[in-house]
Formats: C-alpha cells, sequence, structure tokens
C-alpha cells in the first residue's frame, strides 16, 4: 500500500468516525460481496496450491527423486513452509469468510476488514521471509551442483518478482480497497 492509498484510507475513516448516524453511512454492498468473493478465492487457491506442492514434494521425496538438487534439510524446510501456508492460507479465508457486510456496521465491517488486513500483511511478510531462507539454501547448493540451473532459477524467479508487483499486487490491493467500498 502506497502513501497516497493510506491517506485516502485515513480520509474516508475520518468521514466515518464523523458522521453522526448510522444510516448516513452506507457500504456499496454488492461491490464489497465481489471484492469479497475475489479475495476468498484467492486464498482457497494460495491453500490448495500449498497443499498440492507439498504432497507433490512429500512423494517425490519417498520416490528418492531428485536427492543431489534437493537434499534432506530443504525438503523438511520445504514441506514444513507449504503446510504452514496452507493453514495460514485457510485462516485467512475463515476470517474473510466471517465478515458480513449484509448484516454488520460499517463501523464493525470496517473494523473486520482491518483486522483482515493486518493478518493479511503479516502473513505474506513471514511468508515471503521464510521463502528468502529457502532460496537462499537453495541456490547455493544448485550453484554447487550446476551453474546453469542456477541462472535460470534466478531468471524465473526475477519474472516472477515483476509479475507479482506489477499485476498481482495491484488487484489485491484494489480488493482489499473495494471490501470497504462505500455509496
Amino acid at each position: 500500500m502506497n502513501l497516497d492509498q493510506l491517506k485516502d484510507s485515513m480520509s474516508t475513516l475520518d468521514e466515518m468516525l464523523a458522521q453522526k448516524g448510522y444510516n448516513t453511512i452506507r457500504l456499496n454492498t454488492s461491490t464489497c460481496n465481489t471484492a469479497q468473493k475475489k479475495i476468498m478465492k484467492r486464498y482457497s487457491q494460495g491453500a490448495l496450491a500449498s497443499l498440492l506442492i507439498g504432497a507433490i514434494f512429500i512423494l517425490q521425496w519417498q520416490a528418492g527423486l531428485g536427492v543431489d538438487k534437493f537434499p534432506f534439510h530443504l525438503r523438511i524446510f520445504l514441506i514444513i513452509f507449504l503446510a504452514i501456508s496452507a493453514v495460514w492460507y485457510l485462516f485467512l479465508y475463515s476470517k474473510t469468510k466471517k465478515i458480513n457486510i449484509f448484516v454488520s456496521t460499517p463501523m464493525q465491517t470496517v473494523r473486520q476488514v482491518a483486522s483482515l488486513r493486518r493478518y493479511a500483511l503479516v502473513a505474506e511478510i513471514t511468508l515471503a521471509l521464510a521463502m528468502t531462507v529457502f532460496f537462499t539454501l537453495f541456490l547455493s547448493n544448485l550453484w554447487n551442483i550446476k551453474a546453469a540451473s542456477f541462472w535460470v532459477i534466478i531468471a524465473f524467479l526475477a519474472i516472477e518478482v515483476i509479475l507479482f508487483l506489477a499485476v498481482f499486487l495491484p488487484h489485491i490491493i484494489r480488493d482489499f480497497s473495494n471490501l470497504t467500498s462505500m455509496i
């Protein structure tokens, strides 16, 4: 979230706090509901992807494939990381599902969305740090085995980071902003 979006969010919150009656503040329920469904879909896909990738690595471990490129400690780290991320995404999914835009007051909805944003931010920072540690260990091991594979992985990671920052992050920010969209 950049500074301009933070200022807009704060001014919206100030406007809501300045209102004296509940009738004057109304959320755009159709926009909020659509954003809630998009966020829930994103979290369910994240949990499912983590579970599937974890299962693939467990099966690969059991079959004894890629032992030279994926030593034991990296496999354990990756499986634990994927299990934790799946649980965390399921937790975020349940938090998002509990937001009831149609029944809750606008202030309750804003409070629930702020809590969800905080949990999501903590999750993404923690998971990004864990992925950084994993790729540092993995790439240092891969560099010792085959330098060409190292550079291919670096190129794919760079493309993924650019795609995330240019495409996915603006959609995530927009969906969270639409979750408290007012009429």
